[in-house]
């Protein structure tokens, strides 16, 4: 009997500190293992868009959701959270809100059941966990499906950069004067970030070049490191003006075949649907012949 009492009380010390440990696990922050092999390789780490540092309401709520249970966010849904202006607590707040209704939608349900009389069974239930799961996903779903509109948004953009920045170039600006110019005409998130970029480097009193190479990497915007190797040629004393010129017009050239590849897929893709009436015109002709035929 005391060996017996022993081991059950073994057990569940065992069972607490099992439990305790993984509540501390959970609570603790750790550092992301990207974020660390970037400083040890000498690049900053990609930040996470802070775009309201003090959300208030359901957005803190949110936030305070995917600290503590350190929730996954891929690079790549930074980058298009970076792109809509958002924050990562708006994004979590959306799951948390779809999660919440695609929970309650068939507890509703339930209720209405139990209030007409009948007895529930545990289907709705069931729909409410699934409920909750897809509305999770369903923001990752809504975010993905937004990234063509949003890159083709930011190359627009970031070429509309480039022809300002020429123009100012052609005003006889000096290279950073025209980048910072050309920031500032514009309130887009990019234009901000640009502009933010360079303040920075302006207060650490360094080239901007580096600066807008991290913007680059930042937002996955690979014309911006071609467009800082261009301006950075004005320390070798070049003529930047038919230089950049020439280089926009080739990012323009290259984007508009891009697009036109991208139309000329999506046409074909139409291709067999469009075929689908005049094959159905076309049986409408034939099926009576042939069922007389078959008939006789």
């Amino acid at each position: 009997m005391t060996t017996t009492l022993g081991l059950m009380v073994l057990c569940g010390t065992i069972v607490g500190l099992g439990a305790t440990a993984i509540v501390a696990g959970a609570l603790k922050r750790t550092l992301r293992l990207s974020d660390v092999l970037a400083v040890l390789d000498g690049v900053d780490p990609l930040p996470l868009p802070t775009m309201n540092e003090n959300p208030g309401g359901l957005e803190a709520v949110g936030g305070w959701l995917q600290r503590r249970l350190r929730l996954p966010l891929s690079t790549k849904q930074q980058q298009l959270l970076l792109l809509q202006d958002r924050s990562v607590a708006d994004f979590f707040t959306e799951k948390l809100v779809l999660s919440l209704a695609g929970f309650l939608l068939p507890t509703l349900w339930l209720v209405l059941q139990m209030a007409l009389g009948s007895t529930p069974g545990p289907l709705p239930l069931l729909f409410s966990v699934l409920g909750a799961v897809g509305g999770y996903f369903l923001a990752d779903l809504r975010l993905s499906r937004s990234s063509t509109q949003l890159r083709r948004t930011t190359t627009e953009s970031i070429h509309t950069f480039f022809d300002l920045v020429a123009l100012e170039r052609m005003a006889n600006a000096s290279a950073s004067q025209a980048v910072a110019a050309a920031a500032n005409i514009s309130d887009a998130p990019l234009f901000r970030r640009i502009t933010a970029g360079l303040e920075r480097a302006r207060l650490e009193q360094s080239a901007p070049w580096p600066e807008l190479r991290r913007v680059g990497r930042e937002w996955n915007i690979p014309e911006l490191d071609d467009f800082a190797d261009v301006m950075k040629l004005e320390e070798q004393g070049a003529a930047l003006a038919g230089v950049l010129q020439s280089r926009v017009k080739e990012l323009r050239d290259a984007h508009l075949a891009q697009q036109r590849a991208t139309a000329h897929e999506a046409t074909e893709s139409l291709t067999l649907w469009m075929t689908l009436p005049a094959l159905l015109l076309g049986l409408t002709f034939i099926i009576p012949p042939l069922l007389k035929l078959t008939s006789s």
